[in-house]
């Protein structure tokens, strides 16, 4: 809320206008008199909203919720910071001037209050004016920024710190097109500067008062209110097996993480921490089980309200599950990834060993096994530091790639499709796992072109031999490639031959 505005208060800003529009008329002693008068109560009117705001600051320690106050504690001491830097430099320009205009006398009063060089040569000359006018501007910008974008708009329309042109002496003084600095500080008394001066402490200390006030009602603002309290209970699994932790946690629906309730659980008292109680012991015994207790809330009146429950949960037998990710079989030569489970066990609590080969942990519950032969493989589980069932797994070779030239596997290719091939391709089709690839190692080509005498190469990879290059590119229909000698090399390292293949060109 913004600080309300008593009588005194509205008095003085009354004052501060007329005055401020006399000096158009007329520079008097009475009227240097009334300026100083009203400068004075400004100042008064500063002590008063100060010691205010500090009321504010100290109640951001006694909201009884430390950790909901914080953020708004922190921007609020940003506002304060902020807002005292303002002040000072304030009052080092009131200091300028009254020194500019000849000091303070044996009784602390201005000497030159009359003085109209003074505040014009510091604020104009000496460029302090168009300074101050971007240090309010910058202020109010960053006081803005501590409020929800949803009020923004109220906030630029109520804050008191406005830096306008004809604000503040009633839109009638000065020449037309004056800049900030030359309509508030140009040829006036040095009183009249200061008391300027005085006001925009006066509207720095109001704005601060507007945001700490609005931080300060933000404390809890878009919580949830409820008007129901509830027991429950979490437990960490309501399957168990013999010999296994039971873990529960224990705190009321609507809780607060400041309060903490009295809990009892099976008779053994909780100690409760941010609002939760955590309860444990080994269970055993096959079947079914129940946990019972209390939990105990004092209400704000002072009466002890205790609200029972009970949850059931199920003491089993060791149970473990593995399955293969991909099928249950492991490729020699790849990362085959599986998944290990035992009932009631956190996955981080299991491990598992392999007796033909290497299995890695790549996550909670996840595995990678490596095997370099075929045959059978069985792993083995341990969770909660037990042995469990393991199971056996089949080790096989990567299968046998399909032979290609382009997309075509032949029997048939049109001789322009072929002629714009690079080589002989060996692709794995069908396969469980993504991205494995086949290496052509080595063939022989012979192409049998009609009307001409056969030709073949030898090619060291997979592109076709220089050497038959000619023939390809004359390719017709009728002629036909043969491939034989064919040698590829799966990921798992084995240069394996393949079966002839011929391409009969149409």
């Amino acid at each position: 809320m913004a600080l309300p505005k008593d009588p005194r208060q509205k008095m003085v800003n009354i004052m501060y206008l007329v005055l401020t529009a006399m000096l158009a008329l007329n520079v008097s002693a009475e009227i240097l008199n009334a300026f100083n008068i009203v400068n004075d109560s400004i100042e008064t009117s500063n002590t008063s909203i100060t010691a205010k705001n500090t009321l504010t600051y100290s109640q951001f320690d006694k909201t009884g919720d430390p950790a909901k106050a914080a953020p708004f504690k922190e921007k609020a001491e940003k506002v304060k910071a902020l807002s005292a830097e303002m002040y000072v430099y304030l009052d080092t320009l009131k200091a300028t001037i009254i020194r500019e205009s000849g000091g303070l006398d044996e009784h602390g009063e201005i000497k030159g209050k009359s003085d109209q060089d003074a505040p014009t040569r510091v604020m104009e000359n000496y460029k302090k004016g168009p300074e101050l006018e971007q240090k309010l501007n910058e202020l109010r910008s960053k006081l803005i920024g501590f409020v929800d974008p949803k009020v923004k708009a109220e906030f630029e329309q109520s804050l008191p710190l406005r830096i306008e042109i004809g604000k503040s002496h009633g839109g009638s003084h000065g020449p037309k097109n004056a800049t900030w600095t030359s309509y508030h500080f140009n040829m006036v008394p040095t009183i009249a500067a200061v008391t300027i001066l005085s006001k925009f402490q006066n509207d720095v200390k109001n704005s601060e008062a507007r945001l700490v006030d609005y931080l300060f009602s933000q404390i809890g603002a878009n919580e949830f209110k409820f008007d129901r309290i509830k027991p429950f209970v979490s437990l960490n699994s309501k399957n168990l097996m013999e010999g296994q932790e039971l873990v529960a946690q224990v705190a009321v629906g609507a809780y607060s993480s400041t309060v903490n309730p009295e809990i009892v659980v099976n008779g053994a008292t909780v100690t409760a921490t941010d609002g939760l109680g955590s309860y444990k012991m080994n269970v055993s015994g096959l079947g079914e089980k129940t946990l019972t207790g209390t939990v105990t809330l004092r209400r704000p009146n002072g009466e002890v309200e205790a609200f029972p429950f009970s949850e059931a949960y199920t003491v089993g037998a060791s149970t473990t599950s593995i399955s293969a990710d991909k099928m249950n079989v492991l490729y020699i030569g790849l990362q085959n990834p599986i998944s290990i489970s035992a009932a009631g066990v956190p996955a981080e609590q299991v491990s598992a060993s392999i007796n033909n080969g290497s299995i890695t942990k790549t996550g909670a519950g996840k595995f990678s096994v490596t095997v370099t032969k075929p045959g059978t493989a069985t792993i083995g589980v341990v969770a909660n530091g037990k042995s469990m069932a393991g199971k056996e797994f089949r080790i096989k070779y990567i299968p046998d790639p399909v032979l290609k030239v382009g997309m075509s596997k032949g029997p048939f290719m049109k001789a322009a499709e072929f002629k714009v091939q690079g080589g002989l391709r060996a692709d794995l089709e069908d396969f469980l796992f993504e991205g494995v690839k086949y290496e052509v190692v080595s063939y022989r080509i012979g192409i049998d072109a009609k009307g001409k005498d056969y030709a073949e190469g030898e090619a060291n990879s997979a592109y076709f031999p220089n050497s038959v290059m000619p023939v390809i590119r004359s390719l017709r229909a009728g002629d036909i490639v043969y491939f034989d000698n064919i040698r590829v090399k799966g990921p798992d390292g084995r240069v394996r031959d393949m079966s002839n293949v011929n391409f009969k060109i149409n």
